[in-house]
């Protein structure tokens, strides 16, 4: 595994309003069987402390598994809908993810994965969603798109 400095930025849209959420850490990343396994640590503050993170990149599709006391796992593969139970402090529930897009430039020594999706609960529209995750090596910085595909 890689140590690697990770960049992500997720802009999180619904009927309210517009919101940023950007996270920088210290993550590892793998190449196993043709696919990019990033993982990395939750930070606390926002009610997933002692929670791990993998996310698996493959040709056609991203898996985000976040294991620990907010444990979830919902899979981003384009045109297609996915339905995951989604795992919370508060309680869990069931949510649809359709994707629209994903950009991938990830390699052995940095780059981009990208993608956009919406998120529902119960056939009701939640919000609309872009990701942006920048992976460096450390002491290296990646140039960043500002969310552009």
């Amino acid at each position: 595994m890689i140590p690697v400095d990770l960049n992500i930025t997720t802009l999180v849209k619904t009927d309210e309003g517009e919101d940023k959420i950007e996270l920088f850490t210290a993550g590892k990343c793998d190449f196993r069987n043709g696919n990019c396994i990033l993982s990395y640590d939750e930070g606390g503050g926002i009610g997933y402390e002692h929670c791990r993170v993998k996310i698996t990149v493959s040709e056609k599709s991203v898996t985000i598994e976040r294991t620990g006391p907010a444990a979830t796992t919902f899979s981003i593969e384009k045109d297609v809908k996915h339905h995951s139970v989604y795992g919370t402090p508060f309680g869990d529930f069931t949510m649809g993810i359709n994707t629209y897009d994903i950009k991938n430039t990830l390699t052995r020594s940095g780059g981009r994965l990208w993608f956009k999706y919406s998120i529902d609960i119960n056939s009701d529209f939640v919000s609309e969603n872009e990701m942006e995750i920048i992976v460096s090596l450390p002491g290296n910085s990646v140039a960043q798109n500002a969310m552009s595909p």
